[in-house]
């Protein structure tokens, strides 16, 4: 620190002004105080300071809870980024899972359509034989009918006259 901030200190202390605070509550530094034209200086008070030992540990406390403050803080911005990284991490590995959940979707789901084309190709064959199979039982079933016709027809022309006209 310069001269003229302790220089300052202790003329305020002497005079037991309260040392002007900053925004965040640190003493804050003026410029240099105005010097004796004999160069002694700063200007010395009126009255003696009446307790300068109190003073001082005024300032020391005040120090001390803001470097107390200030460990604070930095504990709580430590732990905040501790807890940022371990969510980041997390994050990321859900993206991951996300992603290898997605692939795996996207396999099962190509295999499961291949699949169904497969069962598809298989019924449909078998609807095929199946129908070949009725066509030809029809078929076969018209031909036996139409057999059983003409064999009935042949027995008729073997009867005698007046049995197949009762027939």
């Amino acid at each position: 620190m310069n001269a003229a901030f302790w220089a300052e200190l202790d003329a305020r202390i002497a005079r037991a002004e309260p040392a002007p605070a900053t925004a965040d509550g640190n003493p804050a530094v003026a410029g240099p105080l105005p010097v004796a034209a004999s160069g002694a200086g700063p200007e010395t008070p009126s009255e003696p300071p009446s307790r300068p030992d109190a003073d001082w540990s005024q300032v020391l406390d005040t120090l001390s809870a803001a470097s107390i403050a200030a460990q604070e803080q930095d504990q709580r911005l430590r732990q905040r980024s501790a807890t940022c990284e371990t969510l980041s991490a997390e994050l990321q590995a859900a993206r991951q899972e996300i992603e290898a959940l997605r692939a795996h979707l996207q396999e099962v789901q190509t295999q499961a359509a291949l699949r169904v084309r497969e069962v598809e190709a298989l019924a449909d064959g078998r609807v095929r034989d199946a129908d070949e199979r009725a066509e030809a039982a029809i078929v076969r079933a018209e031909s036996a009918e139409d057999w059983l016709k003409r064999i009935e027809q042949a027995s008729r022309d073997l009867l005698p006259d007046g049995r197949h006209a009762a027939a």
